[in-house]
């Protein structure tokens, strides 16, 4: 189990790393300079290890590879319900609600932050503590899944 959130990490990482990279010569700046750039990098493999133990656990759960490839679009209404795309304080109330209880909100701003502002650490410890606990939660469920698996 670990071997692959491991290997998933890595892969986010070297991912997240060349597209940072590339765009560093069209004039992409990473505010938080060096150190922020690390961990946009540790951010965003944190919340592929969470992603993917999410979809470990509903393979596990349901052992159907058609499952487990549909639980994946949970994520993307996740995604637009959040303030990436629209500043929060131009969001709807009902959006502002919405983006208020998504996890998915404080995990963009955080990493949105460390390439727009110079350590922005409420925003920061924000979308960490959430792929913290998310993290925590999925790894205690799928062990437990594992450990029941026949």
């Amino acid at each position: 189990m670990f071997g692959r959130l491991f290997a998933e990490a890595f892969k986010s990482a070297a991912i997240a790393s060349a597209m940072v990279l590339v765009a560093l010569p069209f004039g992409i700046a990473v505010a938080s300079g060096p150190l922020g750039f690390v961990l946009l990098i540790l951010l965003t493999a944190a919340w592929a290890v969470v992603f993917s133990g999410f979809m470990q656990l509903i393979a596990l759960k349901t052992r159907s590879a058609a499952a487990t490839n549909s639980a994946g679009l949970i994520f993307f209404p996740l995604l637009f319900l959040t303030p990436s795309f629209v500043p929060r304080d131009l969001l709807t109330t009902p959006m502002e609600i919405a983006a208020t209880f998504n996890p998915v909100t404080y995990i963009m701003e955080a990493l949105r932050s460390l390439v727009l502002e110079d350590f922005n650490w409420p925003a920061i410890g924000r979308g960490s503590a959430v792929v913290a606990l998310a993290g925590a939660v999925m790894v205690a469920l799928s062990v437990r899944s594992i450990r029941r698996y026949d």
